[in-house]
């Protein structure tokens, strides 16, 4: 007998993103997922993701989620926190997860884990971007002389391995940075926001 049962998924959680995500693949893997994340961000404007970042109150993370479609609230810092290998993921995190696979339509797939991956990287990193270039003529002239990260994880052979970003603000080579436009476009448009008085 022929049954043409649903192949069950697996539970959104931390350790599944970690698991479906470019960052911490190589090989095949990484090609494959990075290729989703680049396809993601050619469907969003840098100019249209910098005014709407003017024209909202919202994180850096918010308003790529807001381009993406989605609202992400809380999410994705919760998850952010976790994201890392070196760090432990609690239930909080992983029902961050369950919250923004539910956003992006439920499916645990490498599509969706692509686009959280999208918003987990625009988090911190974007929000220290603005934090720092507030301080600097530039977004450019930050990334020059006061970058967000120098240094970044990656994960080799199955081992969690720190990376120098000195002269490289948004990596190199294989795991380079696809979100440098989209960045810069998010911190130039919070830091063009007007001021309240």
């Amino acid at each position: 007998m022929d049954l043409d049962l649903p192949v069950p998924q697996p539970a959104p959680s931390i350790a599944w993103l970690r698991a479906m995500v470019a960052r911490f693949s190589s090989g095949p893997d990484h090609a494959r997922r990075r290729a989703l994340v680049v396809a993601e961000l050619a469907k969003i404007d840098p100019d249209a993701l910098r005014r709407l970042a003017v024209s909202t109150t919202c994180t850096p993370a918010e308003v790529l989620a807001l381009a993406m479609g989605v609202e992400a609230g809380d999410a994705v810092a919760d998850v952010a926190r976790a994201y890392h290998p070196h760090t432990v993921p609690d239930a909080a995190a992983d029902l961050a997860v369950a919250r923004l696979v539910a956003a992006f339509g439920g499916v645990t797939d490498e599509l969706t884990a692509a686009r959280i991956s999208l918003l987990v990287q625009a988090c911190d990193s974007t929000t220290a971007l603005v934090a720092n270039a507030r301080t600097h003529s530039s977004v450019e002239e930050t990334l020059l002389v006061d970058p967000p990260l120098r240094s970044t994880r990656r994960v080799r052979d199955g081992e969690v391995v720190m990376v120098s970003l000195d002269g490289h603000p948004f990596g190199a080579g294989t795991h380079e940075c696809p979100g440098r436009e989209h960045a810069i476009a998010l911190a130039e448009g919070i830091l063009s926001r007007p001021r309240r008085a």
